[in-house]
């Protein structure tokens, strides 16, 4: 999975910023277009990576995220870069704003999903996050802002089921959003059981503990 505000567009001259998810083995990039564009990659260590690349022409490029030297679903990415008076007469600060972490794909009712927001790049303007089920109820969100120009997103579900997370700044979407986001029911364990000698204290032996769990 790819998002990111890089994927559609950017200035001449200034990095456009991605990031990709969930990547596993054999993943490369490339883009195609007017230009040679210098590409960068950090990986974060949790699956992810935020990628960066610099054009230095206007024009349409193509973005190809590779698996396996196989493009993922939606690559190539088709980027529109401009120059910049071009660009902040047709953009606005949301275009700037990046999303990321685990909480913008799934969540779990009763526990505390988490993202982030940053808008560094995109001036001042007001975040509003909105996380509306199918069936009409919205879970509680709480915005911190860090002081740097980034917030952290947290919420609480209440119910399971597909819900849709909405992320504004400045009163327009951000790149990406309106997106799906999923919410699994609650773990019951009260039915689960744990037995055996391993939890009983029987035996002399320790080393070679049993357990069997039934549900």
């Amino acid at each position: 999975m790819a998002w990111g505000p890089g994927l559609e567009g950017g200035v001449v001259g200034k990095s456009a910023d991605f990031v990709v998810e969930a990547v596993g083995d054999n993943v490369g990039f490339s883009v195609e277009g007017p230009s040679q564009a210098k590409i960068e990659c950090d990986d974060k260590g949790d699956g992810s990576c935020d990628v960066r690349y610099w054009p230095t022409e206007a024009g349409e490029y193509a973005v190809h995220v590779l698996c396996s030297n196989e493009d993922i679903q939606h690559s190539p990415f088709m980027a529109e870069i401009v120059n910049v008076k071009v660009f902040t007469s047709h953009y606005s600060a949301a275009f700037f704003v990046r999303c990321s972490g685990p909480g913008l794909e799934r969540g779990r009712v009763g526990e505390t999903g988490e993202f982030v927001v940053d808008c560094t790049n995109a001036g001042p303007a007001e975040l509003t996050i909105e996380i509306i089920s199918d069936g009409g109820t919205e879970a509680e969100v709480h915005i911190q802002d860090n002081g740097d120009g980034t917030y952290t997103i947290t919420y609480i579900p209440l119910y399971p089921g597909c819900y849709t997370l909405t992320i504004r700044y400045g009163g327009q979407d951000v790149p990406n959003f309106p997106a799906q986001l999923s919410v699994e029911p609650a773990v019951d364990i009260s039915g689960v059981h744990v037995f055996g000698p391993g939890v009983e204290g029987k035996g002399r032996k320790r080393w070679g503990s049993v357990m069997w769990i039934y549900f």
